[in-house]
């Protein structure tokens, strides 16, 4: 999977995880947001990527 998979099937997963909160619900005990919050820190490192860009912030340093 390359990383914008891998970060969609995260906010996916984040979403059912709070779906799956609720007291009617008893799913799995596999960790799916963890899991893939490992894979994407992973295929960062051997990318060498950082976390979050450095965006430019429009303004001129002096």
């Amino acid at each position: 999977m390359d990383l914008n998979q891998l970060l969609y099937h995260h906010q996916i997963a984040l979403m059912r995880k709070s779906d799956d909160e609720a007291p009617q619900h008893c799913g799995s005990r596999f960790d799916l947001v963890s899991h893939y919050e490992r894979r994407i820190s992973k295929l960062r490192q051997e990318l060498g990527t950082t976390q979050y860009p450095n965006w430019p912030d429009g303004q001129a340093h002096l």
